[in-house]
């Protein structure tokens, strides 16, 4: 993460090695990302759900852009810098939970 973000966020412990992730004491068990991408996410109580695995496949990686746009709190978010992925983040108007883009608060690119 870029020193140059406004928020150290920490991650789910749980989550898979990867750039997309859970922040910790975030999710409240809304189950919508895990229906969105159910072959990416996990879920354990208490903590909720989490990227059991990173996407390999433009499939996969559509799924997971959208379990991040779905997360009712937003608890998910993108750490990578794929110009592609940044750019299906902001067509679908999310690119806020990319912290590629949130560390200078510009998502309009």
């Amino acid at each position: 993460m870029s020193s140059n973000s406004k928020r150290n966020r920490d991650r789910k412990p749980l989550n898979s090695e990867g750039d997309f992730y859970v922040e910790e004491g975030t999710c409240l068990w809304c189950t919508a990302p895990e229906s969105e991408a159910p072959e990416l996410m996990g879920f354990a109580k208490p903590d909720g759900c989490f990227f059991r695995r990173q996407p390999e496949t433009a499939e996969e990686i559509d799924h997971a852009v959208n379990a991040v746009r779905v997360s009712c709190v937003e608890a998910l978010r993108y750490a990578g810098r794929d110009a592609t992925i940044l750019e299906g983040f902001r067509a679908r108007g999310c690119g806020h939970l990319c912290d590629a883009l949130s560390s200078n608060g510009d998502d309009s690119m």
